[in-house]
């Protein structure tokens, strides 16, 4: 009896309760656990189901013989031998088939997945496997694994041309992955007697960075997912590389994107999930930790001690450990080079602004780049504020893609924290940072385009205790028009009217004043939280005026020793004056031209 499903996966982001919008759980005889209790069957979940699988069980194979490397337990042994010969059996008779016919229209075909991206990330943990356990005699004797390794090497080569050539698309993150793939899978065939391994690949590595990696380090869609998923594929395809032989345009890139996610994590290590992607998973936290460790081996420092904390303490009974078993991944002493200077940051080719409190209890994240394509949202001049262990206003992310509220609502506007006019949403446009000061912690940023017709900007500031924030919206017509700023907590929330102001409250730790330019109101209402649970009922504000210009004016605390309770906006027709406490020195008078 075989140790591994016999079908093919599907896709796994249709593994997904159409009910509350959450990735489902156990499996239970022939039904699938949501964890609100709805309990799914039919042959697409289970195909969903079987993707994920196939991963987990990969994975499972890759932990087995790393386990067995450092500690030589023959049950560890036997277990990635027994899932690496089932495995190869299965390969054989699926792809015999063909390309798989659960693929949609879109994708680009695999075999034993529906996507060939699937197929890429589950190769690299087969690969892995078998490169650990080395030329033992069940491997080297057994035909089907030879016959696996060339099949899947021609699976992928043929992929990457139908993806680079007929798609014309050698940037997309699928090239990455294949890429890996395809020399993990090489290396695998030369531990069992095959050819050599050609050094080549961190110059294939590097055509992909100079397509795919912008200017500032971010990857071209400025998704923190899609950032991790490319990063990690390039530190896997460069295995048993020299770091000290990756050209150093390379090596730049790879600290580049580092830095990326050092520069956003929030003070408790969190990783703010900007557009696209999962908000909280499993999956993703393990592919942060292997980022962490390869990393590590790659440079003597890579500032993410912070970041591996976090998700540690966050996978819990889910961290198998195995980013702990992959010592030697690189050939050679790590490169000394030191982190990046945490502190506030604008990265003006993805259009991100990062303000950090000089005591990193506050990060504030403005999106004033461009949508980022497929993987992007309608979120110009958003603004996302994480404090240490909150996460008060955080980007939502999007729940697995086979659910209807991904487009539905949370790559919409409405579920971001800027500007809606007339209730419609942004268009996919960009935006411009028209000043920014680094020392103060202040930037302003314009976009004309993300609706129609009206000009919008938002000054940030950020200084220790205090985060000042005002929002401008005029329209061109000089018509009234519904206008509304949206604030998203996904922490307890309240609201209480002050006068001709509001109070805020943003759970223990942060508190509000807001006014606005003319008759607004701050409506307190029911919306949704972060995607890791779109069923959670989550309170937000709508602060909506009818105007053909209106100024948004918002002042935050995060120092229980700094009040509100004398701020005040003096308006005018080209600026704005905040007066904030005396507590405050430094911060007593800030003016915003509008």
């Amino acid at each position: 009896m075989s140790s591994v499903p016999q079908q093919p996966g599907g896709w796994w982001h249709d593994y997904v309760c159409p009910t509350h919008g959450i990735e489902l759980g156990a499996r239970e005889g022939n039904e699938f656990v949501c964890d609100h209790g709805c309990r799914l069957t039919g042959d697409k979940v289970e195909a969903a189901w079987l993707a994920l699988e196939h991963q987990a069980l990969a994975r499972a194979a890759r932990v087995a013989a790393r386990r067995y490397s450092l500690h030589g337990d023959e049950a560890d042994r036997a277990r990635a031998v027994e899932l690496v010969l089932d495995y190869s059996s299965l390969y054989v008779r699926i792809s015999a088939a063909g390309w798989s016919d659960r693929s949609e229209s879109w994708m680009l075909q695999g075999k034993l997945f529906a996507q060939a991206l699937s197929e890429a990330q589950w190769a690299v943990g087969f690969a892995d496997a078998i490169i650990t356990l080395g030329a033992i005699p069940e491997l080297q004797e057994s035909t089907d694994l030879s016959r696996t390794l060339d099949g899947l090497a021609a699976t992928l080569a043929e992929s990457r041309r139908i993806l680079v050539e007929d798609r014309d698309d050698q940037r997309s993150n699928y090239t990455a992955w294949l890429d890996a793939a395809a020399r993990l899978v090489a290396l695998a065939s030369h531990t069992l007697g095959g050819p050599s391994v050609a050094p080549h690949c961190a110059a294939v590595v590097f055509d992909h960075m100079q397509l795919a990696v912008r200017s500032d380090g971010w990857e071209w869609e400025a998704s923190t997912y899609y950032h991790v998923f490319v990063l990690r594929a390039y530190l896997l395809a460069l295995r048993g590389v020299d770091p000290r032989d990756v050209p150093e345009e390379a090596v730049d890139c790879v600290r580049s994107m580092i830095d990326v996610l050092v520069s956003i994590a929030a003070p408790d290590g969190f990783l703010p999930a900007l557009h696209d992607g999962p908000y909280d998973r499993v999956a993703m936290h393990r592919e942060v930790l292997e980022i962490c460790t390869l990393g590590a081996q790659f440079f003597s420092d890579t500032g993410l001690a912070t970041v591996q904390s976090w998700v540690v303490e966050r996978l819990g009974a889910d961290h198998d450990g195995l980013e702990w078993m992959l010592d030697g991944w690189f050939v050679g002493a790590p490169l000394d080079r030191a982190p990046v200077v945490v502190g506030s940051r604008a990265f003006e080719d993805a259009g991100y602004v990062v303000l950090r409190d000089s005591r990193n209890r506050m990060v504030g994240i403005l999106d004033a780049g461009p949508h980022g394509g497929a993987h992007g949202h309608f979120d110009k001049l958003a603004l996302y504020l994480y404090g240490d262990g909150s996460k008060w206003q955080p980007a939502p992310a999007v729940p697995p893609y086979g659910h209807a509220l991904r487009h539905a609502y949370y790559a919409r506007t409405i579920a971001h924290p800027t500007v809606r006019v007339d209730g419609a949403d942004q268009v996919e446009a960009t935006a411009e940072i028209t000043a920014w000061d680094a020392a103060a912690s202040r930037v302003t940023a314009v976009t004309t385009t993300a609706i129609e017709g009206v000009r919008l900007s938002r000054t940030v500031q950020l200084s220790d205790g205090l985060l000042v924030d005002v929002v401008h919206v005029s329209c061109d017509d000089g018509q009234p028009h519904e206008i509304s700023l949206g604030l998203r907590p996904a922490v307890d929330f309240s609201v209480t009217v002050d006068g001709d102001s509001w109070r805020s409250g943003w759970g223990d730790a942060l508190t509000g004043w807001h006014r606005a330019s003319g008759d607004a109101t701050l409506e307190l209402a029911a919306g949704r939280g972060p995607s890791d649970d779109p069923s959670r009922l989550q309170h937000v504000g709508d602060w909506s005026t009818t105007a053909s210009a209106a100024t948004f004016v918002s002042v935050y605390s995060f120092d229980p020793e700094l009040r509100l309770d004398a701020v005040e906006a003096d308006f005018s027709d080209t600026a704005v004056r905040i007066t904030v406490p005396a507590a405050a020195p430094d911060s007593s008078l800030i003016e915003v031209g509008l």
